[in-house]
C-alpha cells in the first residue's frame, strides 16, 4: 500500500524514483543498445562472441533474480535500488578500460565485467515494480506502469538519437575514424554518469519496508501460475533477446546502415512505444492482460519475420520500430499482471520470478544466436525468434480459453 502521504499520483517518491529511472533507462535502453554492440564489432569481435557475451550477462542477471528478491525484503527497495545503481556505473567504468590491458585477456575482462554489471542490475529490476505499487495510490496504479513507459521511450529516444550522432561528433576529438574503437568508447562513457545520477536521487526516497500480515504472509504466492508466467516469458524474451541483441550488428553489417541511421530507428522506435504506452491502460482494460500478452506476441512475431525477410533498411527499421513497439505493450503487461497477481509482501517474489523468466529467455536465445549466426544467418535467427513469439502467443491463447469456461462457471 501507498504511505500514508502519498494519496496523490505524483507525489514526492514517485517523481525521485522515475527521475532516477530516466537516467538509467537512458543509459541501457538508449547508449547501450546503439552502441554497445558497434563497440565490441571494433574490438575485433564476431557475432559468436558478441552473442556469449550478451547471453552470459543474462544469464547471471537470471540466477541473481530470486537472491536479488530476498536482499530486496531484507535491506529494502531503497538499498537495492542504490546498491544497483552505484555497481552498474562502477563495472561500466571497468568495461571500458579494457583497451589498457593487454589484448589476451580483452575476452576474459569483458565477461567478467559484463556479468557484474548484469549481477547488479538484478536489484534494481526486482525492485522496480514492487516500489511503483508501494507508493501509488490503487486508482492511479495503471497510470503508473504507463508513465514508466512513457519515461523510458522518451529517454530512450534521446538517448538513442543522441548515440547515433556521438561517435561521429567524437571521431575528430579523439582522433580516430568510425572504423575504430575509440569513438565508441568515448560515448560509452556517458553510462556510467547515468546511472551514478540516479544514486543521490533514490537516496532521498522515503519507502516503507517491504512486509504484511500474517495472514497474507501464510497464503504465498500461487506457484503453479508462477511457473506458468516463467515458461511465457521465457518464450517471449527469447525472440526479444535475438533481436535485441543482434539487430543493430545486422544493420551495420548485413544492410551496412550508417551509425547514425541505426540510431535514428532506434530513437523512431522509442517515439513509437511513447505512443503506445499511453494507450496501455484502455488495451488492458479492454483485453485484460493475458489477450493483451498473447495480442502482443503474435504481432512480434509477425514483425520478426518481415524482419528475417527485409532487403532494405527501411522495410527492416519500420519492422524494428513495430516490434518494439509491441513488445513494450508486453512488459508493461506482465509487469502489471504479475504485481497484481499477489499480496503486498510478496510483490519482490513475483517480480523476481518474473525477471528470472526475462533473464533466462534473453540468454539463451543471445548465446544460442551467437552460435548459429554463421550458419544459419540473422535471418534464420530473427526467423527462430518468430517461432518462439508463436510459441508464446499459442500458449496464452489456450490458457485463456481454459480459464474463459471457468470464469463463466463462477
Amino acid at each position: 500500500m501507498p504511505t500514508p502521504s502519498e494519496t496523490r499520483f505524483l507525489n514526492r517518491n514517485f517523481v525521485l524514483y522515475m527521475v532516477g529511472w530516466a537516467c538509467t533507462a537512458t543509459a541501457y535502453f538508449g547508449v547501450s543498445a546503439v552502441l554497445f554492440n558497434l563497440y565490441l564489432v571494433r574490438l575485433g569481435f564476431g557475432p559468436e562472441f558478441i552473442g556469449l557475451l550478451s547471453g552470459a550477462g543474462q544469464f547471471v542477471w537470471a540466477l541473481c533474480a530470486l537472491p536479488a528478491g530476498v536482499f530486496s525484503r531484507r535491506f529494502g527497495l531503497r538499498t537495492s535500488l542504490l546498491v544497483s545503481a552505484a555497481g552498474q556505473g562502477l563495472g561500466m567504468l571497468a568495461l571500458l578500460c579494457v583497451e589498457s590491458l593487454p589484448r589476451e585477456i580483452w575476452p576474459a575482462w569483458l565477461l567478467v565485467t559484463w556479468m557484474a554489471q548484469w549481477a547488479l542490475a538484478a536489484p534494481l529490476t526486482v525492485s522496480g515494480a514492487p516500489l511503483l505499487m508501494q507508493v501509488t495510490p490503487l486508482p492511479y496504479r495503471r497510470q503508473a506502469f504507463t508513465a514508466q513507459a512513457i519515461v523510458m521511450g522518451i529517454v530512450a529516444f534521446l538517448g538513442s538519437l543522441l548515440a547515433g550522432h556521438l561517435p561521429g561528433w567524437l571521431s575528430g576529438w579523439v582522433g580516430a575514424g568510425l572504423d575504430a574503437p575509440a569513438p565508441y568508447r568515448t560515448a560509452l562513457f556517458l553510462i556510467p554518469v547515468c546511472y551514478l545520477l540516479a544514486f543521490p536521487l533514490w537516496s532521498r526516497l522515503k519507502l516503507q519496508p517491504l512486509g504484511g500480515g500474517r495472514a497474507e504472509a501464510a497464503e504465498g504466492p500461487p506457484r503453479r501460475l508462477l511457473l506458468f508466467v516463467v515458461g511465457v516469458v521465457f518464450l517471449q524474451t527469447s525472440a526479444e533477446g535475438a533481436l535485441r541483441t543482434f539487430y543493430n550488428v545486422y544493420l551495420d553489417r548485413v544492410l551496412l546502415a550508417p551509425v547514425d541511421v541505426i540510431g535514428q530507428i532506434g530513437a523512431l522506435a522509442q517515439v513509437v512505444a511513447i505512443a503506445t504506452a499511453l494507450a496501455i491502460p484502455r488495451i488492458l482494460g479492454r483485453l485484460g492482460n493475458t489477450l493483451t500478452l498473447c495480442v502482443t506476441s503474435l504481432g512480434a512475431a509477425l514483425a520478426m519475420i518481415a524482419i528475417a525477410r527485409a532487403t532494405s533498411v527501411p522495410v527492416a527499421g519500420g519492422a524494428f520500430v513495430a516490434a518494439m513497439a509491441l513488445m513494450g505493450i508486453g512488459s508493461q503487461a506482465r509487469q502489471l499482471f504479475s504485481q497484481e497477481l499477489v499480496a503486498p509482501e510478496h510483490r519482490t517474489q513475483i517480480s523476481a520470478t518474473n525477471s528470472l523468466g526475462v533473464g533466462l529467455g534473453w540468454a539463451t536465445m543471445s548465446g544460442v544466436a551467437g552460435l548459429l549466426v554463421n550458419s544459419l544467418g540473422y535471418t534464420g535467427v530473427f526467423g527462430i525468434g518468430a517461432i518462439l513469439a508463436f510459441g508464446a502467443a499459442a500458449t496464452l491463447f489456450g490458457f485463456s480459453r481454459r480459464r474463459a469456461p471457468a470464469a463463466s462457471a463462477t
